[in-house]
């Protein structure tokens, strides 16, 4: 594993540091027990550093929202679901099966990833958070979009490009979410990132894992 960390400039001092949002690979390989053929588990790291971010953005009873790709624009309380990648919900970990989920639509794979890596966190809990999903357009968001995406408590991104598309890999995001994250005051913000190499063949060769923390400095 390889950290990155944007550096500080000489002289400033930090004052304060809050994590505003978490970007995750949104693999369902991510989720505990669904690479069962691969020993060692290659994404036990990966997944120990999601889950200490997530405990960071949801420290002191924050709910974060959940932004993620969609074909189209909602907002919602939905359920996990990875029925679109081929995995049936008996397959989900038990964090999953015993949140009590509100009824409604499922969401789609990349939030899906994102709200069961908050159940493993969270508990009963993550059946609270909301989802936002947007299309890959970059298109301009309604203002009931953009008023919550400011005032979410913190976000959690699920990345991965379009599913089938040209940068389709784990760290890439669309220009949808990239828009989202501009909405939300994120060109503000400090990322941190760790790089997690991989070797397996059918893997892509990294995963990233990135913290983005609303920074206070003084000289």
């Amino acid at each position: 594993m390889e950290s990155s960390r944007n550096g500080q400039r000489p002289g400033l001092v930090l004052v304060s540091s809050i994590v505003r949002a978490v970007i995750l690979p949104a693999t369902p390989l991510l989720v505990p027990g669904l690479a069962p053929g691969l020993r060692p588990d290659p994404f036990a790291a990966v997944r120990g550093a999601v889950r200490a971010a997530l405990v960071e953005l949801t420290a002191g009873g924050r709910l974060p929202l959940v932004l993620a790709h969609g074909p189209a624009p909602r907002h919602g309380r939905m359920r996990p679901s990875l029925a679109g990648s081929g995995i049936g919900d008996r397959w989900l970990p038990a964090a999953a099966a015993t949140t009590s989920w509100a009824d409604g639509a499922p969401a789609g794979t990349g939030a899906s990833v994102a709200l069961l890596a908050l159940a493993d966190v969270l508990g009963d809990r993550a059946a609270d958070v909301e989802t936002l999903e947007v299309p890959s357009g970059g298109s301009p968001l309604d203002d009931a979009a953009a008023d919550l995406l400011r005032g979410a408590a913190g976000l959690v991104v699920a990345g991965g490009g379009v599913p089938g598309g040209l940068d389709s890999g784990p760290g890439a995001l669309t220009d949808g979410i990239q828009a989202a994250l501009r909405a939300a005051g994120a060109d503000a913000w400090h990322a941190d990132v760790q790089v997690f190499e991989q070797s397996h063949d059918h893997l892509p060769p990294r995963y990233r894992v990135t913290t983005l923390s609303d920074r206070r400095v003084a000289a």
